[in-house]
């Protein structure tokens, strides 16, 4: 009786082999026999298995075979120690040679169950880029693409055999990729017989992506490997050489045209005396641009091309395009010129004589004035009037936020007839030289 106590002790502590396969993902347990399903002759198929602990006590798994025909061990089998509930996924691969029907016995421990499967005829799988096409041996392809990017593969599905060849369905199974025009099935192929399956690839989001394309028996892996594209730095076109006060308008174009969308910022570098008036349409000295996919263009705001207000200081100007891949420039020279007048007139106010001018002066030291009057019939006035301004425009540039601009207006007192005045000639001259005005008139 002692020993009979101690053996009904040990009996709860046995170890229990149990195993699943996991065909449709979820474990389900493995009776007498399987059936693996059908695949493609010459194709290789692995089906996934689980052997579980169910026991209370470790379990050494130390025997997993499985002997037939086409059948094999993915991979070799490495004897391990299972604690209780611990289990071990192993796959066998299933790879037939020719079409017909398959068994093996696949043991695991004290385990078995017999295998069963069957090869049937497939159909081809073919992928055509540009004038060239080739088969896919090993039932797997990878494409890569940039994010936003959509890519159209042009597969084809054929008849490599000597006789008719039925496919009963196509499906395609993968976030981010779908069939285009479908074939309707059931669909017989004549020997030689190509039908298109073409698929289209999205790249929705960085990283990698799966799907999984049934012809008839036979499924293909397709991966899509989706990267963020990174543009490179476009060329600078400007139009007409930029010169102070004038709107300098930019377009920017890259070598190629872009894998994917992408975006980068063109940036106004001035060297000078400081100019705020130097800005894109934004207010700012950078403004953002972006590609298209596809595109070799840079668009600003939906727009093609954009504006540089080139301001009214003498000095460098550099352009910058700036992608994450790099910088191109373009740099422009303003010279140190004479005085430009946008605008002048003259006017009576009471016993004074009053001429406005407005313009820049981008060397920003306009030195003198020289004012020469003349009556109705056009006979000079007396002599050249000159004033030598120049502290005055110091103190005003000095002060100014507006680069070289400058508005001014010189007051002439009369003594008897203003009336009597017709017309003025103004000369405004900087270290550069003298800008003569047009004669204005007094009216």
């Amino acid at each position: 009786m002692k020993t009979l106590a101690c053996l009904l002790l040990a009996l709860p502590l046995a170890a229990q082999i149990q195993v699943f396969t996991l065909q449709t993902g979820l474990p389900v347990a493995a009776g007498p026999s399987v059936n693996l399903g059908t695949a493609a002759a010459g194709d290789i198929f692995e089906v996934r298995f689980r052997a579980v602990n169910s026991g209370s006590a470790p379990l050494a798994l130390s025997t997993v075979t499985v002997s037939g025909a086409a059948f094999s061990l993915a991979a070799p089998f490495l004897p391990i120690t299972l604690a209780p509930a611990q289990s071990h996924d192993f796959s066998v691969r299933f790879a037939p040679s020719a079409p017909g029907s398959y068994s093996a016995i696949l043991s695991v421990n004290t385990f078995s169950t017999l295998l069963r499967a069957a090869a049937v005829l497939g159909p081809a799988l073919f992928i055509t880029n540009g004038t060239q096409t080739v088969e896919l041996n090993t039932s797997s392809l990878q494409v890569n693409l940039a994010t936003g990017q959509v890519l159209t593969l042009a597969l084809s599905a054929g008849n490599s055999y000597s006789t008719p060849l039925t496919l009963d369905s196509l499906s395609l199974s993968g976030d981010g990729f779908a069939l285009v025009s479908p074939p309707a099935f059931p669909l017989t192929l004549a020997p030689g017989e190509t039908v298109p399956v073409p698929v289209r690839v999205t790249g929705v989001a960085e990283g990698e992506s799966a799907a999984v394309l049934t012809v008839g028996p036979r499924r293909f892996t397709l991966y899509a490997l989706v990267f963020r594209p990174q543009l490179a730095a476009p060329r600078i076109i400007t139009g007409d050489a930029p010169r102070n006060g004038q709107q300098l308008t930019v377009r920017l174009q890259l070598a190629q045209p872009a894998v994917g969308p992408g975006s980068g910022l063109l940036r106004a570098v001035f060297s000078g005396a400081d100019d705020p008036a130097i800005v894109f349409p934004n207010g700012a000295r950078e403004i953002r641009f972006d590609v298209a996919a596809g595109s070799r263009d840079a668009t600003f705001n939906g727009a093609p091309e954009t504006v540089l207000q080139t301001g009214t200081t003498a000095g460098t100007l550099r352009l910058e395009a700036v992608t994450e891949t790099g910088v191109t420039t373009e740099t422009f020279r303003f010279d140190r010129a004479a005085v430009v007048v946008d605008s002048a007139s003259a006017r009576r106010n009471g016993s004074n004589l009053e001429i406005d001018i407005n313009g820049f002066d981008n060397t920003r030291e306009v030195g003198s004035l020289n004012f020469r009057f003349f009556d109705r019939g056009g006979n000079p006035i007396g002599g050249v009037i000159t004033t030598t301004p120049a502290e005055l425009f110091k103190n005003y540039f000095a002060q100014s936020g507006l680069g070289g601009v400058f508005g001014m207006r010189a007051v002439f007192p009369v003594t008897g007839d203003a009336t009597i005045v017709g017309s003025v000639l103004v000369e405004i001259a900087n270290s550069v030289g003298r800008t003569d005005l047009q004669r204005l008139l007094f009216p």
